[in-house]
């Protein structure tokens, strides 16, 4: 089934409403609709008039059935209909299929209007993980995501890594094309490492396409590395 994976970003597509922990408020809408039962909180909350932003501070929160999104920092700026969270970002969106996608970040910056959200590192970097339906976990890291939500696309870059529980990629760059559902890894001599079926192996090549679904990987281009038997290579030292 054909999931937007980059929906999880796009958590202020819907003006929220403007409430602060002294006053919470709920909204009602369709089933669909993102403020369907939901709850913003905040330990300050200024409007400025003047300036059209608003400004939410300390222990930014809002969730409902579908949605979480936490934050230390969060400014609305009206004119220009963006959104800019900072401090501890957590974002969760969970799907009718009992999937769901997390991400953790320093800071978030989302465009309404392009639809295109920006996701930057602090000490920590970017880190993203995907629960599938099944039960099975992605886990991903980068210096910098951009998810260009109308493309159905999103970017890594800078230490990008993908993890599933049985085999870990690496690569400077990285692309998701959410009408494949696919990962291309680029830049700085892409490598994948891990095990499939009964052999180990650690291969190498200029770009790397990996299927979120199926997990079927592919190498293009000069791939170089080693494969061996999971018996032999975890075989007593000196085994044949």
């Amino acid at each position: 089934m054909t999931r937007l994976f980059l929906l999880f970003l796009v958590l202020s597509a819907s003006p929220a409403p403007r409430c602060s922990a002294a006053d919470p408020a709920k909204a009602s809408g369709s089933d669909d609709d993102f403020l369907m039962g939901s709850v913003v909180k905040s330990d300050k909350w200024k409007m400025d008039r003047t300036n059209h932003r608003e400004i939410f501070e300390g222990n930014v929160s809002f969730r409902n059935p579908r949605y979480t999104l936490k934050a230390d920092f969060a400014l609305y700026v009206r004119p220009v209909r963006t959104w800019n969270m900072q401090g501890s970002v957590y974002m969760l969106r969970r799907f009718d299929d009992r999937s769901q996608i997390e991400m953790n970040c320093n800071k978030a910056v989302y465009l309404e209007t392009p639809e295109e959200a920006r996701l930057e590192r602090g000490v920590q970097p970017v880190r993203m993980k995907y629960t599938g339906p099944d039960g099975r976990v992605l886990r991903g890291r980068a210096d910098r995501t951009l998810a260009e939500n109308k493309k159905g696309l999103m970017s890594f870059d800078g230490a990008f890594s993908l993890s599933t529980e049985n085999l870990d990629m690496y690569s400077r760059k990285g692309l998701y094309d959410n009408a494949k559902g696919t990962f291309l890894m680029y830049d700085s001599t892409p490598m994948a490492a891990g095990n499939r079926r009964e052999y180990d192996f650690a291969i190498k090549s200029e770009r790397i396409m990996f299927f979120k679904d199926s997990r079927d990987i592919k190498f293009y281009n000069k791939a170089a590395g080693w494969v061996k038997d999971i018996a032999v290579s975890t075989g007593p030292a000196g085994a044949d």
